[in-house]
């Protein structure tokens, strides 16, 4: 298991849902990076090596989220709730957290109470949920911002223009996004140079004007110690079940959520088949101890478009699971 960290060099943006003038995401869904990947591997080493990338199992992804200098953060399982006795106001702040420290995140996949006394707006930094407490000064560090971006659109009939604004999100220096990767031996050299080469070409929209350039650094000595059978399991990115792993699905004691992913095929007009898929942090319970894999779909068959495609287009739920080895903790 290796992770790596991204640093923009610019802002990006992802389009949140079916808008591509509205909100961005500010962060990377694993389906979107896997596909960013593939489609980097296909121009820089050519289609054999693309196609090594989609064999299923060979790279798994999670999503990408926010660190800010050493610390990581993860989605906030999706079965946490902050403690009854919490005052109104900060039982608010604490329900709208994303992302929680990779401390929090091992203490609550262990079973273990967390300390009453991070229960404080101090200990949250942009939607973040942290260990340590937010320095008090007049000019408070950020992770990221969001900022409305005006553009214009030309009609090509008649010439008018409309302005709309695009959301664009920008990264502290010392932050950004990092995701863990599940990678096969003999293809770590290539996946680290498709990557870089990923940064150069920058991930997102208007990548052609500068936006979503990055660079890469390796975390080294990345390692999550959770061992131990479990019928829970924590997840780090989107998820798509097999019909096999479907029907082991333990619906009634899981907590989870669904999202749609469809979108375009970029430089393109054709859109990509809708899929339903679970969302990070959802906690899954299986009916045995093996955990889940997920699938990789085609969503676009080349056939059927051969005047646009040249190559299937797909889409990832492959899953990265962490084990729930405490079972769930009192509090969540």
């Amino acid at each position: 298991m290796k992770a790596y960290k991204l640093k923009f060099l610019s802002s990006f943006h992802l389009d949140s849902g079916s808008a591509v003038d509205g909100p961005s995401e500010t962060f990377i869904h694993s389906d979107t990076l896997f596909s960013a990947v593939v489609s980097a591997a296909r121009k820089f080493y050519g289609n054999d090596v693309a196609e090594k990338f989609l064999k299923p199992g060979t790279i798994i992804l999670s999503s990408a989220f926010p660190f800010y200098k050493d610390e990581l953060f993860f989605p906030k399982p999706l079965n946490f709730y902050p403690p009854q006795d919490l005052e109104y106001d900060l039982n608010k702040k604490f329900k709208k957290v994303k992302f929680i420290s990779m401390d929090l995140l091992l203490a609550l996949l262990c079973g273990k109470a967390l300390e009453s006394n991070i229960y404080d707006k101090d200990y949250i930094l942009d939607g973040c949920w942290r260990k340590v407490k937010n320095e008090q000064n007049e000019n408070p560090d950020r992770i990221f911002k969001t900022q409305e971006i005006p553009h214009v659109v030309m009609d090509r009939i008649t010439n008018q223009t409309q302005i709309f604004y695009k959301t664009e999100v920008y990264f502290n220096q010392n932050a950004g996004l990092f995701f863990i990767a599940e990678i096969e031996n003999e293809l770590v050299h290539k996946f680290e140079t498709v990557l870089r080469f990923l940064g150069d070409e920058g991930i997102g929209a208007d990548r052609t004007i500068g936006k979503g350039l990055f660079r890469v650094e390796e975390i080294q000595n990345f390692n999550i110690n959770l061992s131990g059978d479990t019928d829970f399991y924590y997840l780090l990115s989107l998820y798509s079940p097999s019909r096999e792993e479907f029907e082991n699905f333990e619906p009634m004691d899981s907590y989870y959520d669904f999202v749609i992913r469809g979108g375009w095929v970029s430089n393109n007009t054709l859109t990509r088949r809708n899929l339903r898929m679970f969302v990070e942090g959802s906690i899954i319970k299986v009916k045995n101890s093996i955990k889940p894999v997920g699938v990789i779909h085609k969503v676009l068959n080349k056939d059927d478009y051969p005047n646009y495609l040249q190559y299937n287009i797909y889409r990832s739920g492959q899953a990265l699971f962490l084990p729930v080895t405490g079972g769930l903790h009192e509090n969540i």
